[in-house]
């Protein structure tokens, strides 16, 4: 694997070597990820970890051709929504995240940058359509190229022609398929990636961890319910059980996966092949063969629901979510 370009850091900058950048020639890098509790043994800024990290590693993977531009990496942002609701994470409104992307956007366009990549790893939907909204609007009225970099990936594996994350990610040697289901948050992915990005900083309690998911928790706890007939109204009354079961687990626990499985060989590999798996996407984007505003994963469609204050008290009520720590 290759060496990544060099990326020089914003809050390092003086304001001799600012204004010798060729801002049209730059890609501006930020993460947006949350400060969120993930299980006893990972760090809270797990998150905004594997956002810096997947990007290092989209890098390290982009083609020659673009190897040469001026990386140009943004502190971290921590604004974030969609959290595991106790004490340690923070907790922000989509509109938040929102109106923060906006306004960094418009003030990197105004500054001349022309593209902007949002690196992201956390799988909140509010999140990360909130990236989604804010990058494709900055694109739209700002005519730059930014993009979330996450749903990017997201848009790429919900191709029907595309990979799979199984099919990405089986062949690891030591991880075991089954090991994904359920994998969610704090689990064999995420503890893996973080022994490989900064392991004195992991619990290794990990090693100790039970497999815990929220289907596992429902058959425990029969928080299920009966089967229901097969049928449209069926299948949506099931998919809203299941969302207010999750609600309740992670009120409950504070990890979903099997976190015993990680190791720090397996964790470079996932970083290895998902970075290598986005720069094929913001390969295309910069080379303007993928426009930003295409750049979308599948829950873009239902952003009013995502997004709209009054649909997310509505859906907060329906799952019987009230945030102990908002």
């Amino acid at each position: 694997m290759p060496e990544a370009p060099t990326v020089l850091r914003w809050e390092t900058l003086t304001k001799s070597a600012f204004d010798r950048l060729d801002r049209g020639r730059c890609v501006v890098l930020v993460t947006c990820s949350p400060l969120e509790v993930h299980g006893p043994h990972l760090p809270l800024g797990a998150d905004a970890l594997e956002g810096d990290g997947l990007a290092e590693r989209m890098l390290r993977s982009l083609p020659e051709r673009h190897r040469g531009r001026t990386f140009l990496r943004l502190p971290f942002v921590y604004a974030a929504t969609d959290v595991v609701p106790q004490p340690g994470s923070l907790f922000f409104r989509p509109s938040t995240t929102l109106a923060f992307l906006e306004d960094l956007g418009a003030s990197l366009a105004a500054q001349g940058f022309r593209d902007v990549l949002v690196s992201n790893f956390h799988g909140g939907p509010r999140h990360f359509v909130a990236l989604e909204q804010a990058c494709h609007r900055v694109s739209r009225r700002r005519r730059i190229r930014m993009a979330s970099v996450f749903s990017m990936v997201l848009r790429r594996f919900a191709r029907k022609d595309g990979e799979t994350l199984e099919g990405l990610l089986g062949s690891i040697p030591g991880l075991r398929v089954g090991d994904l289901a359920g994998d969610t948050h704090g689990g064999l992915l995420e503890t893996s990636q973080l022994l490989a990005l900064c392991g004195g900083w992991v619990d290794p309690v990990y090693k100790e961890l039970p497999r815990s998911t929220v289907e596992s928790w429902m058959a425990e706890t029969r928080s299920g319910g009966v089967e229901m007939p097969k049928g449209r109204l069926s299948a949506l009354l099931s998919v809203l059980r299941t969302q207010r079961a999750g609600v309740r687990y992670f009120l409950d626990r504070s990890y979903s996966g099997a976190p015993a499985g990680a190791s720090a060989e397996i964790g470079e590999q996932i970083l290895d092949r998902l970075g290598a798996f986005a720069a094929q996407e913001v390969a295309q984007l910069l080379d303007g063969a993928l426009s930003p505003l295409d750049c979308h994963s599948p829950l873009w469609r239902l952003r009013f629901l995502s997004l709209n204050p009054w649909m997310i008290r509505l859906t907060d009520r329906l799952l019987g979510f009230r945030n102990p720590i908002g």
